[in-house]
């Protein structure tokens, strides 16, 4: 079994494709890795397990049209490269940690949260590891927050760090787990745009008077590296991977190639190329478990995707996943994954 879905809070449509529904509730039971890729979204994720066990996660989740809230728990270690949603904050709650969590390449910070704007991450998942979830859209945040609040987590995100004492997190974590279980007891209010905005204005300002959001200190100054880096990931982002051209590359950051290898390296401890062929072979993945048998083969998913030596990609795709591109394909589960983003505006790009 991939994956199981609850949800509630959803109705109808208006002929579009678009959702009548302002929110969604739901759970997620996930029994594969591969699979959790899938329904992960917004989220662009590629997960590596680190040791042996079964996977599992388990994700209670709010989504509206600004914002996404969730409680998840992983039953095995694993780690994580991501590119996070575009136009969202994140901000990780902890509610248990383990001996190997960590986020951006470091040790979990015991006296904050940590916190990002739109790029790319890297972390450390551990086996028992439970934490909970916020996804802002920035619009949100400037509608309910005055400018020094905006500007404080926006400096904090700059550093992937914000501030906090153990108590404050802890609070943090009750109070949001309230807010999770009152709207799955009740997910009828998700019906009516009132009742969702009052949801959304109470998690933005509520978030802020849990943290005492003051002052900022002057923004950090970011580096030639990171600046390059923060382009490039936006680079890739809007770019078609089967075509994407490392001089192109290179040009979208401004900064040389070697700047390029030592800030891919800082952030996400792998080198441009490899991160850009492990999405394309993520995404290749991916393909392979939404395509029935006999709709598609290897060959056609993999040239679609820019691969043209097979080959090698077939010895690249067994390292990296454990099994050959047509055992994927062969895979019983297809294209019944179920989605986190499920409510969304009609003006969000549809490759959200």
């Amino acid at each position: 079994m991939g994956a199981r879905q609850e949800t509630a809070g959803r109705s109808g449509g208006d002929g579009a494709g678009n959702p009548a529904g302002r929110g969604m509730v739901g759970i997620q039971e996930t029994y594969d890795h591969c699979h959790w890729e899938r329904v992960s979204q917004p989220w662009e994720v590629m997960a590596t397990p680190l040791g042996a066990g079964p996977f599992h996660n388990h994700k209670t989740f709010l989504a509206t049209p600004n914002c996404i809230l969730y409680h998840e728990s992983f039953g095995s270690r694993m780690r994580v490269h991501t590119l996070s949603p575009e136009g969202m904050l994140c901000c990780a709650v902890q509610v248990r940690s383990g001996d190997h969590t960590s986020y951006f390449s470091r040790p979990l910070h015991e006296r904050g949260l940590p916190i990002m704007l739109p790029g790319a991450a890297e972390a450390v998942l551990d086996a028992g590891q439970e934490h909970i979830m916020i996804l802002l859209r920035q619009s949100l945040l400037r509608r309910y927050l005055d400018i020094e609040q905006v500007a404080t987590l926006e400096s904090a995100a700059a550093t992937h760090l914000l501030p906090a004492c153990n108590k404050t997190v802890t609070r943090l974590g009750v109070w949001l787990t309230e807010l999770l279980g009152r709207t799955h007891r009740a997910p009828e209010m998700l019906r009516h745009p009132a009742a969702v905005e009052s949801v959304e204005r109470e998690l933005v300002t509520g978030l802020a008077d849990a943290l005492q959001l003051r002052k900022p200190r002057r923004a950090p100054r970011l580096s030639l590296r990171q600046r390059g880096f923060d382009r490039a990931i936006e680079y890739i982002r809007q770019a078609d991977l089967a075509v994407l051209d490392p001089a192109a590359l290179c040009a979208a950051a401004a900064v040389s190639p070697r700047t390029l290898e030592y800030a891919f390296q800082d952030s996400l401890g792998l080198s441009p190329a490899v991160f850009v062929r492990s999405l394309r072979l993520h995404a290749l993945r991916r393909d392979l478990l939404a395509s029935a048998m006999g709709e598609s083969t290897v060959t056609d998913l993999a040239y679609h995707l820019g691969f043209t030596q097979l080959g090698r990609l077939a010895g690249d795709y067994r390292r990296t996943f454990g099994e050959l591109p047509s055992a994927t394909l062969a895979r019983p589960f297809r294209d019944d994954a179920p989605r986190l983003w499920a409510a969304r505006p009609a003006s969000t790009p549809a490759s959200w």
